[in-house]
């Protein structure tokens, strides 16, 4: 399949990348500057529409790993699908998957969780439910993947998946983050859905 990566200079990813490049897939990478990848890379700004028009013109799936970081935030989630859902439905693209987060409009988490919803990650949560709700309200195939908190450890190629909120806390890699979006590129299983994934 021919995917378009935004969001690919992270952990996740880089991990996205590399897994579907391994997998004989097509990626474009796009990203705010040059960096080192295998991937086609398409440069510039995830908020400018006519460069997310272009970067998704042409393929099949759009995968979306964007993130910030809490001492310099900008809502950059729900910006970015912000320009991506136009850009999608101008070219007929219909499938979306994005990384979100264990805890984002989940009143059940985990005391940890909600800690972290509350304060240090107050406004990257927020930016995450907006993106979610303005997936939600888009006619697109989209899958909003719920990670718990992510190491950088190694795939383990297992894990626990569910959107009944079972799931409240937990850990997982960015690796195995990365292979359960893989393996959503075609699947009907979670389409329209937020699941949880941890360890």
């Amino acid at each position: 399949m021919k995917l378009v990566v935004f969001g690919p200079t992270g952990g996740t990813g880089r991990e996205l990348i590399r897994q579907a490049l391994a997998a004989g897939h097509e990626v474009t990478a796009f990203s705010r500057r040059p960096f080192d990848t295998q991937a086609t890379l398409i440069t510039g700004d995830v908020l400018d529409r006519a460069a997310v028009t272009n970067a998704v013109r042409g393929h099949d799936v759009v995968l979306s790993a964007l993130g910030t970081r809490p001492w310099r935030h900008i809502d950059i989630c729900s910006g970015g699908v912000a320009q991506m859902i136009p850009a999608m439905q101008e070219a007929g693209v219909r499938r979306i998957i994005v990384m979100s987060s264990l805890g984002v409009g989940e009143p059940r988490s985990g005391a940890l969780v909600r800690f972290a919803g509350a304060t240090v990650l107050r406004r990257a949560f927020r930016d995450k439910a907006a993106m979610e709700a303005q997936l939600a309200a888009s006619e697109l195939d989209w899958i909003c993947v719920r990670p718990g908190f992510l190491t950088s450890g190694k795939a383990r190629g297992t894990w626990r998946v569910a959107d009944d909120g079972s799931l409240k806390g937990g850990r997982i890699s960015r690796a195995d983050s990365a292979a359960f979006m893989l393996q959503q590129l075609a699947s009907p299983e979670w389409l329209r859905r937020r699941p949880v994934i941890v360890w």
